[in-house]
């Protein structure tokens, strides 16, 4: 069964804006088999969130995601950074 993506869209539209990522398209991070992925441990969002860093468009992206039900929810995502890199590098 094919995964289900979705965003809120003012992020997916400010993301686009300033960063030039299309938040939906960062699905494609979950379909790399070397992605790493982790549970997002930073804060006590309410919820569980998890941080996935993965390949998409030719580039290595860092996500953070929580599941809703049958929706992998988008929260945002970035280009990874070094350390970022390397922790998927390592694999």
């Amino acid at each position: 069964m094919d995964r289900l993506f979705a965003c809120d869209p003012a992020k997916r539209a400010w993301l686009l804006d300033e960063r030039g990522i299309d938040l939906l398209a960062m699905g494609e991070v979950f379909a790399d088999p070397r992605k790493r992925d982790y549970p997002d441990l930073r804060f006590d969002y309410g919820e569980t969130r998890r941080v996935a860093i993965g390949k998409a468009r030719g580039a290595i992206f860092t996500v953070v995601y929580t599941v809703r039900g049958p929706v992998t929810w988008l929260i945002t995502a970035w280009p990874s950074g070094r350390k970022e890199r390397r922790h998927y590098e390592q694999r």
